[in-house]
């Protein structure tokens, strides 16, 4: 007992004691530094770290459960730890985004929980991670690109242009530029020559339109004019239709004609050889005056665009004997 009372006043024994409570306190803190309760660690590797740092808010679908713990440089690439709640899942095959904060800059880390299984303390492999901008990645994917690509086309296609552009063919190409001036310059002068001739219409339009009053004055009377023949026309006709009923009234005086036959038909087809013509020559003039008038009233209908054209005599009907209405 004595021994035990010396014991607990040596102070070496004190010393000790208090060694290993400071080591057992320190072992604490540094535990729950690095694991505090209620939060995991999710490690994942990254080529670029400019836009990371510590402290910046870890997302998972907008909502922040936690943040960027610690980032540390090893051989091959870059160690990132994150702390975050130990409620929500992250499974093994999940993915890291870093994206813009705002247009100004800043930036936080998301996760996109995916896997059926816990991703524990395996570091997420930087194929799965995403950086808003890595230049490494875009000169490694460039690289990737221009190694499929063959240089020896491209190398002879480019010497071939350049043999076309020295030495005589240099003179062709100067020809050419001066046959497109030359196209130019013909262009700019039928251009010229497009430009009178449209003047020369509007003259011609102008002048029209000053003359309307006159082709409607001739328009109308020729269509008097071709009313009067067309209704002369249906007269002769009449007439004809007359004669034949007149013949068949004489019918009784046909003995009296066989003696007088030959005479009696020369002058009958004389009648009628004159009756033919002026029907022949009225059909020619009807026919001619409905294409004058055609003409003058198409030339009149463009100038009078969208307004009712006036009545013509062509247009009215007159009872005759023989025309029906």
């Amino acid at each position: 007992m004595p021994s035990v009372t010396r014991s607990l006043r040596s102070p070496l024994f004190w010393g000790v004691v208090t060694i290993c409570l400071t080591t057992i306190v320190a072992l604490v803190v540094a535990e729950l530094y690095i694991s505090p309760p209620h939060r995991q660690l999710v490690t994942f590797y990254t080529d670029d770290v400019a836009s990371v740092k510590p402290g910046d808010s870890v997302r998972v679908a907008g909502i922040d459960v936690g943040e960027v713990k610690h980032i540390s440089l090893e051989s091959q690439h870059a160690r990132v730890q994150l702390s975050v709640k130990d409620d929500v899942f992250v499974g093994d095959q999940t993915q890291v985004e870093v994206r813009m904060l705002t247009v100004v800059g800043g930036y936080f880390v998301t996760l996109v929980p995916l896997g059926d299984r816990p991703l524990g303390r395996r570091p997420i492999p930087i194929d799965r991670v995403t950086m808003p901008y890595s230049l490494i990645r875009t000169l490694s994917d460039a690289t990737k690109i221009t190694d499929q690509v063959a240089p020896r086309p491209i190398n002879e296609s480019l010497n071939q242009i350049q043999q076309g552009l020295t030495g005589s063919n240099s003179e062709i190409l100067a020809k050419v530029l001066d046959a497109g001036n030359s196209t130019s310059e013909v262009l700019e002068r039928q251009r010229g020559q497009l430009t009178s001739i449209l003047e020369m219409s509007n003259e011609y339009l102008q002048t029209m339109n000053g003359n309307r009053e006159l082709l409607e004055y001739l328009i109308s009377r020729i269509a008097i004019l071709e009313e009067t023949l067309v209704l002369y026309g249906d007269g002769f006709a009449s007439s004809l239709a007359g004669l034949g009923k007149i013949v068949d009234k004489i019918y009784p005086i046909i003995p009296f004609y066989f003696e007088h036959r030959q005479d009696f038909l020369n002058r009958v087809r004389g009648i009628l050889g004159e009756i033919q013509t002026i029907a022949d020559r009225n059909g020619v003039v009807v026919r001619v005056l409905r294409r004058i008038r055609g003409r003058l009233q198409t030339t009149l209908d463009w100038q009078n665009a969208g307004t009712p054209q006036e009545l013509l005599a062509t247009d009215l009907c007159f009872p005759i004997e023989g025309r029906r209405c």
